[in-house]
């Protein structure tokens, strides 16, 4: 059976050094005449939806957008992306994640796996963002930032694309999702799919480590672990434990124990989603 491997954008695939924010942020002056306070640890890993509903709402009292003033930020914010990115590229501050680009020309050429994005960015941002590292001509399909105000329903949103589009059915325990924050994480296992991240990006350690991830790697260099955890490679002797969970394994319960971790994300190695915990939240 075909599997789906949904990636997140910035901080996974590329770095962007903030482009997006502040394209956001001067796209928004432009139409208001204010320049938002942008916090970035509080945009990131949210849906471009979200922040547009976010910035409006600083800008006007906490009054919420109309579709119409949506469509307005959304084509601000399009409009002034390209500057930003090309302003990181000519200061070199923008780059690929190291090893993904290897990672995707392997998945490329795998017959059983389907490629796709898994963004909070709106489709236009993503191709923008994507296009001066090359990665773009590896995704044909995705879930993106006007699907929805949460990473669920854009989760969701790119495997009905990915299904429509490849004639296949993917079922949740086929579909694998790659991000840099617990968002990532959290949004993955609410909707009973596999996640990974990286801890190279965007998000907050502490929070990705409380996340409980089946696999936290700080890049893609190690493609050894991420075959492991896609099912295209058997488990090799000798890998080193701690990163990645297995569920049977004592070694991984003394590794969660001497970090501290409560009893609620020692029980993330029995189970996929948070809905499934007494809590019924990680977070």
């Amino acid at each position: 059976m075909k599997k789906l491997v949904l990636f997140d954008l910035d901080g996974t695939l590329v770095t962007t050094g903030g482009a997006g924010c502040r394209a956001l942020a001067k796209g928004a002056q432009k139409l208001y005449g204010k320049l938002p306070k942008i916090e970035h640890n509080l945009f990131s890993g949210r849906t471009d939806l979200d922040n547009f509903s976010l910035i409006y709402g600083m800008l006007h009292k906490g009054k919420k957008p109309s579709a119409t003033e949506v469509k307005k930020m959304e084509k601000a914010y399009v409009d002034q992306l390209p500057t930003e990115v090309n302003a990181l590229v000519r200061e070199k501050k923008y780059e690929a994640i190291p090893g993904v680009e290897k990672l995707l020309k392997e998945l490329a050429k795998d017959k059983d796996i389907v490629i796709g994005l898994g963004t909070g960015n709106v489709e236009k941002g993503a191709y923008i963002k994507l296009k001066p590292s090359g990665l773009d001509k590896y995704f044909t399909v995705g879930g993106f930032g006007t699907d929805g105000h949460t990473r669920e329903e854009m989760l969701k949103a790119a495997v009905k694309r990915a299904e429509k589009k490849f004639k296949t059915k993917f079922d949740a325990d086929h579909v694998y999702v790659i991000g840099d924050t617990h968002r990532d994480i959290c949004a993955a296992k609410n909707c009973g799919y596999h996640n990974a991240v990286v801890t190279c990006g965007l998000g907050d350690l502490k929070k990705i480590q409380r996340a409980a991830a089946e696999l936290e790697e700080k890049d893609f260099k190690d493609l050894t672990m991420w075959r492991v955890w896609l099912g295209l490679k058997s488990d090799p002797k000798g890998v080193k434990r701690g990163r990645y969970i297995m569920p049977a394994s004592a070694i991984e319960h003394v590794f969660f124990s001497r970090t501290g971790i409560d009893e609620d994300r020692l029980k993330m190695l029995r189970i996929k989603k948070y809905s499934d915990l007494p809590s019924g939240t990680i977070m």
